[in-house]
């Protein structure tokens, strides 16, 4: 398939899009959020698709569903100028990431693929001679623009379709950037000429690229500007930095509801979204999961008093600001921020026929599994001993209870160790010098920052040498401040 020139139409004037639909053409410009509860946004794509005339540009993570390729290679093949900025990484991650892919590339479509550190996080489709734009947080995947069952079978998203020329002009800018960069992208299939198809644009304040533009901290700013109320959804949450933005506006007064996704609660590979997820909820902010069968993916969060919503790719994670390819947009369009309070009312409090959310109920950690000193092991040094246990993935904080009572006494609470990522990765907990010939008894109370426990058993050991040995004990002079070592008879 040969490559076709671009032909898009601009104004001289102020250089603002042209129309030129095509005679099929059944769907009009718009501006709009669409809920994939129960309204089938990839239909707008696909019909988008086909009546393009003139160039598609499209970046996206993932593309597993063949609709969308079967459409795009469609176009190609009339003669529609195409453009796909893609990551290869997907294909490690999502098995459905390859065919889509290697459809795209064999029908000749020139493909540029991100080498830069962080993946390609975005998810936008822009048509140009139709100056229409879709991006959001939802994949080209079977399940995430449309549902499965409505009400019941769903992916939550917040998509974004808008036919505003500073938003179209902005995503052209930046997508001309990222095509024509030597350093962020690589031909990946059906290499041509890196060079640009649109006017230079001046990208639009509301929009946030990252990771040229900082996500985590034009987020925190609006948090710290907020004075009446937060709501958000949020897929994954593990940029602590997020978290405490949110908790200081919490403590100033400012109450937050949270809506987050319950598999990712508890995913071995995410193990700092529970950790964060627990340390809201503890700090005070309300939180629900997702009551239905699907999972909720939406990236959104809503400022009442200064009007705001923020939606887009990117989660409160560190490579969705640091390092990953993202785009955002922070708005106080009624449009928007309208409809995303009246989908989150909707949502918490199951105000339709469906449920939508349900309660959170943090979970417990796993038990701990003691390593060392192991129970009713003999020998043991009196000095440098640390005992060691595995934690688990979800502990963080531990209660260690140790001494020479059956029943030992607690002598360190919510000491912070983090969690075990690999039952040999022990948390420590050094001990100070026994004394020689003596039964010690220890036991690890686990806690999650939500401060639920999981309670270990007792163990014992006893210590090397004989106890008739007088131990060294530390003298300090009050006079003087000075610490001498000096025997002492006998035993407490």
């Amino acid at each position: 398939m040969l490559n076709r020139p671009l032909t898009v139409v601009l104004l001289a004037a102020g250089l603002a899009l042209v129309s030129r639909p095509a005679a099929s053409q059944t769907l009009g410009p718009q501006q709009r959020l669409c809920d994939p509860e129960f309204e089938d946004c990839r239909a707008d794509i696909l019909t988008y698709i086909d009546q393009e005339t003139v160039q598609i540009d499209m970046g996206f993570w993932l593309m597993s569903d063949a609709r969308y390729s079967n459409a795009l290679v469609a176009a190609w093949q009339r003669g529609v100028k195409i453009r796909l900025l893609m990551d290869p990484n997907c294909e490690a991650a999502h098995e459905g990431c390859g065919p889509q892919n290697d459809q795209l590339a064999a029908a000749g479509i020139p493909m540029r693929k991100r080498i830069a550190s962080g993946i390609l996080h975005w998810k936008l489709a822009l048509f140009a001679s139709q100056g229409q734009v879709e991006f959001s947080g939802a994949n080209y995947a079977p399940f995430e623009l449309t549902p499965d069952t409505p009400y019941q079978n769903y992916t939550d998203e917040v998509v974004c379709f808008t036919n505003d020329p500073a938003i179209v002009q902005s995503f052209m800018e930046k997508f001309d950037d990222l095509w024509t960069s030597t350093t962020e992208f690589d031909t990946y299939a059906n290499d041509i000429p890196l060079t640009r198809s649109y006017p230079t644009f001046t990208i639009d304040p509301q929009m946030n690229f990252p990771p040229d533009d900082s996500y985590r901290s034009r987020s925190l700013d609006a948090y710290a500007a907020e004075t009446q109320k937060i709501d958000a959804f949020m897929f994954r949450i593990t940029d602590e930095r997020q978290s405490n933005g949110i908790i200081d506006a919490l403590n100033r007064g400012v109450p937050v509801r949270l809506i987050t996704d319950e598999t990712e609660y508890r995913n071995t590979s995410r193990l700092w979204d529970s950790y964060n997820v627990d340390k809201l909820y503890q700090a005070g902010v309300q939180v629900r999961f997702n009551g239905h069968q699907g999972i909720n993916h939406e990236k959104a969060v809503i400022l009442y008093a200064t009007h705001t919503a923020i939606f887009g790719s990117s989660n409160w994670t560190s490579p969705s600001t640091d390092s990953q390819r993202e785009h955002n947009m922070f708005t106080t369009q009624s449009w928007a921020y309208d409809w995303l309070v009246s989908q989150f009312e909707r949502k918490w409090n199951n105000q339709g026929a469906p449920v939508e959310t349900k309660a959170f109920v943090p979970l417990p950690p796993d038990d701990p599994a003691y390593n060392f000193p192991a129970n009713g092991d003999t020998g043991v040094a009196t000095t440098n001993v640390s005992l060691a246990w595995d934690a688990g993935l979800w502990a963080h904080n531990y209660d260690i209870y140790f001494g020479t009572d059956s029943n030992p006494p607690l002598v360190a609470s919510n000491v912070h160790l983090g969690p075990s990522q690999s039952s040999t990765d022990y948390r420590n907990y050094q001990l100070p010098t026994l004394q020689p010939g003596t039964q010690y008894f220890w036991k690890i109370v686990s806690k999650t920052m939500a401060f639920v426990p999981a309670e270990g058993p007792v163990w014992s050991f006893t210590t090397s040498g004989s106890d008739d040995v007088p131990p060294t004990v530390s003298i300090t002079s009050p006079a003087d401040g000075v610490t001498s070592a000096k025997p002492q008879r006998g035993r407490e």
